[in-house]
C-alpha cells in the first residue's frame, strides 16, 4: 500500500482496516531514545539474510551459507519470528509504539485491541469481536512493515536488489556471489561516509536551523516525515539559490535554469 504525499505529510494518525497508526512526533522519539528508534528501523528492513548474517552472527551465517538458493527464498521474515521469541518481542514492541490501539501476540498472530487495559498480561485478555479491531497475519505482515518503512521515511528501492540470474553450474553462482559480497562492501563504505551528515539529531539540528518558523525548541512536535520533507525542501532551495547566482553571473544560453527547483515535488516524482 503506496501512502499519499498528504497522508504522510499531516500529522494525524492513519486508519488502516486492522487498526490506526500514528505519526511519531520528534519528541515521542526522543522519549523512545534516538538509539532504540534506529534499532526499530533497522527491524523494519530486516530480511532473513540480515538476520543471519549480521544480528545471529555466531550461529546464523554458518546456517545460512548451508542453506540452497531455494530454501533461502522460502524462509520468511514471519518465520523467524515464530522460532525466535527474542525476535518476536521486539517487532511486537514496534508495533505497539506505532499503533495506536495494543497489540498482542496469540496463536501465532499479531492482534490489535481496542482496549484501555494496557496492564493485564496479553494472555489473560478475553477477546471476542467486540475489541480485536484486526491481525497481522504471515500474508498481511511484510505490508505492515512497508507502511511503517513509508512513515520513518526509510522506504527505497534497494541498490543490491535485482533479479538473481540462472546459473549453469555452480562456479558461475559463486563467482556471482564474489560480486555481489563486494558491492555490498561499496554500498556500505558509502554508507558509512554519509553516516554522521545524516543522523537524525543531526538533521534535526540543521533543519530548526534553516526553517522559518521552526528552531530548536519547537521543532520536537513535528513528525519524522515533516522533518524529513522540510530537510529536502532545504537542499532544493539551496540547490535552486546556487543556480540562480550561476545563471544571473554567466547566463543560461542552453536554458537548464528550472526556476521551479525550489518547490519541486520529490516525494510523487518517486511513484
Amino acid at each position: 500500500m503506496k501512502l499519499d504525499y498528504y497522508t504522510l505529510l499531516c500529522p494525524e494518525p492513519i486508519s488502516l482496516s486492522i487498526g490506526t497508526i500514528k505519526q511519531p512526533t520528534l519528541r515521542e522519539i526522543g522519549e523512545l531514545t534516538f538509539p532504540k528508534f534506529g534499532m526499530y528501523q533497522v527491524y523494519l528492513k530486516l530480511t532473513p539474510k540480515n538476520y543471519y548474517e549480521y544480528l545471529n552472527k555466531e550461529q546464523g551465517e554458518k546456517y545460512w551459507d548451508i542453506l540452497q538458493d531455494d530454501q533461502k527464498n522460502e524462509i520468511t521474515l514471519y518465520d523467524i519470528i515464530l522460532i525466535e521469541k527474542s525476535v518476536c518481542y521486539i517487532y511486537l514492541e514496534i508495533l505497539n509504539f506505532f499503533f495506536i490501539e495494543r497489540v498482542i501476540f496469540r496463536d501465532n498472530l499479531f492482534l490489535i485491541i481496542n482496549t484501555t487495559d494496557y496492564e493485564t498480561p496479553a494472555e489473560e485478555l478475553e477477546l471476542d469481536r467486540s475489541n480485536v479491531k484486526g491481525l497481522i497475519n504471515p500474508s498481511t505482515f511484510q505490508d505492515v512493515l512497508d507502511i511503517l518503512q513509508q512513515i520513518c521515511c526509510i522506504k527505497s528501492e534497494d541498490p543490491l536488489e535485482e533479479a538473481k540470474p540462472k546459473f549453469k553450474n555452480a562456479k558461475a553462482r559463486k563467482l556471482y556471489e564474489r560480486m555481489l559480497k563486494a558491492k555490498e562492501k561499496e554500498v556500505k563504505k558509502q554508507e558509512k561516509k554519509d553516516f554522521l551528515n545524516m543522523t537524525l539529531p543531526n538533521i534535526i539540528s540543521a533543519t530548526a536551523a534553516k526553517t522559518p518558523g521552526l528552531n530548536i525548541i519547537n521543532i520536537w512536535d513535528a513528525t519524522l516525515f515533516q522533518l524529513y520533507d522540510q530537510f529536502e525542501k532545504i537542499r532544493n532551495d539551496d540547490a535552486h539559490y546556487m543556480n540562480s547566482v550561476r545563471v544571473a553571473v554567466w547566463g543560461d544560453e542552453k536554458n537548464q535554469f528550472d526556476p521551479s527547483l525550489w518547490y519541486k515535488n520529490n516525494f510523487d516524482k518517486q511513484l
